[in-house]
């Protein structure tokens, strides 16, 4: 099995940046050290349907990201870190079992990839003390591929961006030009580890949901992120999204100042049902 302690270690290699900080001294691209931060935790009502179901999603929002996107819709949580606080595994333990408490249907660990091995040390102590429900693993999808095959005891459903298909533009809006390869080799490991979504009682209990976020004026990035999951996903579950609106950088980008317009949207949606889609359109 994997030593992910080693993946950290003094030379973070823990995600695809492979940046070799030492993050018991100094933060890495991630903008963290080696202890986790958070920004917030709160049942969650606005994921897809069965994530949310009607009590709410578990959900932890981390701070810090491996990717840097100009249009990040919590760049204030993400990038400019402006309010979190740092705890121990033990207190995120607590709080999986507080949500669970709290009726939550799953806990959603928000831009998890940076603290994975802290992550897993969490639910094992909470797993010790009654925690049962499942783990949502919400992702950009910038993740080894070893790192979701240690995920595998762990991590029951993933909710997998692919933002891109295009490296030029993976490079022009996140800074990272070998997104598409790697993640859509980590989204084929995570449907190999965990299969198509499966629902018991119109919730989600284990597999994979693939969201997409339409940026305006990329329609051809969109439609080929959809070629690229017909052809190599089974039965695969996407969640389209239009709730994109110029936050952080991203008035500095003309196509992207504006929101989504309905034409463009209407695009998507038709080419999404020509190709026979099945999942979740999400508009606010």
């Amino acid at each position: 099995m994997l030593d992910i302690e080693k993946l950290v270690g003094t030379s973070c290699r823990l995600c695809p940046r492979n940046c070799k900080t030492n993050r018991n001294i100094e933060t890495g691209l991630c903008k963290t050290n080696n202890k986790i931060e958070i920004a917030s935790f709160n049942l969650h009502f606005g994921e897809e349907p069965p994530i949310s179901g009607n009590y709410g999603s578990g959900t932890v929002f981390f701070a810090g990201c491996n990717m840097a996107c100009v249009f990040c819709q919590n760049y204030p949580i993400s990038q400019l870190k402006s309010a979190y606080k740092t705890i121990d595994e033990y207190a995120l333990a607590d709080i999986f079992l507080e949500l669970q408490n709290r009726k939550a249907h799953n806990i959603n660990l928000v831009t998890p990839s940076h603290f994975v091995h802290l992550i897993c040390k969490s639910i094992e102590i909470a797993r010790q003390k009654g925690f049962n429900i499942p783990v949502c693993y919400n992702t950009s999808s910038y993740d080894k591929v070893e790192v979701i095959e240690y995920l595998n005891d762990y991590v029951d459903i993933y909710l997998a961006d692919l933002k891109y298909a295009d490296d030029e533009l993976s490079y022009k809006y996140s800074g990272v030009s070998d997104y598409f390869k790697v993640a859509t080799r980590a989204i084929i490991k995570m449907q190999e580890t965990k299969g198509p979504l499966i629902l018991k009682n119109n919730l989600a209990i284990k597999g994979l949901i693939i969201r997409h976020l339409v940026l305006p004026n990329n329609i051809e990035n969109s439609k080929k992120v959809l070629d690229w999951i017909v052809d190599n996903i089974d039965k695969p579950t996407i969640s389209l999204m239009r709730q994109y609106f110029p936050a952080y950088k991203a008035s500095l980008y003309p196509e992207l100042s504006k929101k989504l317009n309905n034409s463009q949207w209407n695009n998507i949606l038709d080419y999404a049902y020509k190709l026979g889609i099945d999942g979740y359109f999400q508009v606010a």
